[in-house]
């Protein structure tokens, strides 16, 4: 009876959407980050002998946002805030673009960088869409063998495996140099991403686009991206909606797509509905 319940334990999960894209539960392993946490109403769970932590219930601001922005000049906090932000939308919607435009929008091209596009594709064997997801997958590759050699050698054998890969690709004509640009941007845009499963999310989610885009073209970008927007405003975490509080609106501290002073982030978030909306360290 006793493994019985060990094992049902084991499996327990606190997410109650198991396969969903989006977080629900923040892990981080800062303390001041949890402080901050606690201190805005919100709930951690935290295991003896762990220096971990889970902070829930969680929207798309609690991933987006980074530890580092509160210990910076109002003005650094929101640069970097912004960076973010670009390197999110540059992650999903670079390749996706480039596909859109090249096979569907070439009007959109100056005459100059289409006659370039087409003229490094010539001899080119394969279609756009497949250099793409060819490329995206060895970068994917590229980075998660990375993680897996030991530290010294990961960030060393990433770069220069990628640079022989994308050289050696472009010079027996199987990729073109401009997908090599396009996919790097694309992967160098998602290491700006705060937080991991926010990071995994976006990776995801961009194949989506990709292939969106290869069959519809901008219009195909377009309808993703407002069923994938349509997706993030009906998930809950906790009974708590992800894009809160700026969709549905709830009265919070001035602190959600970018922070201002700190004596004025006076307001718990109100989509916790927490008993005392002013914060213990502004009274």
């Amino acid at each position: 009876m006793a493994f019985k319940k060990v094992c049902r334990f084991r499996h327990f999960s606190l997410a109650k959407y198991t396969y969903s894209l989006l977080p629900s539960v923040l892990y981080t392993e800062r303390p001041d980050r949890t402080a901050a946490y606690i201190d805005d109403g919100y709930i951690a769970i935290i295991m003896e002998n762990s220096p971990a932590a889970l902070i829930l219930p969680v929207t798309f601001w609690s991933f987006f946002h980074s530890p580092e922005d509160h210990y910076s000049r109002l003005l650094y906090g929101n640069f970097s805030r912004l960076i973010r932000l670009l390197a999110v939308f540059i992650t999903l919607f670079i390749s996706s673009f480039y596909i859109a435009v090249t096979n569907f929008h070439e009007e959109m091209i100056p005459i100059d960088l289409l006659l370039a596009i087409a003229g490094a594709r010539e001899q080119l064997p394969f279609p756009l869409v497949f250099e793409i997801v060819m490329m995206e997958f060895a970068f994917e590759l590229i980075r998660e063998a990375g993680l897996r050699i030991p530290s010294p050698l990961g960030p060393t054998i990433g770069i220069v495996g990628a640079l022989i890969l994308g050289q050696a690709a472009v010079e027996a004509n199987v990729i073109s140099p401009i997908v090599v640009i396009v996919v790097a941007l694309s992967g160098l845009s998602s290491f700006a991403i705060a937080d991991v499963s926010l990071n995994y999310t976006i990776r995801m989610i961009r194949f989506v686009f990709i292939f969106a885009a290869a069959t519809y073209g901008i219009f195909g970008i377009i309808g993703a991206f407002i069923l994938c927007l349509m997706y993030a405003a009906a998930a809950r975490s906790f009974g708590v909606p992800f894009l809160s509080p700026l969709s549905p609106h709830f009265r919070s501290g001035n602190d959600t797509v970018f922070r201002g002073p700190v004596t004025k982030e006076i307001f718990r978030p109100g989509q916790i509905h927490p008993r005392d909306m002013k914060k213990n360290s502004m009274r």
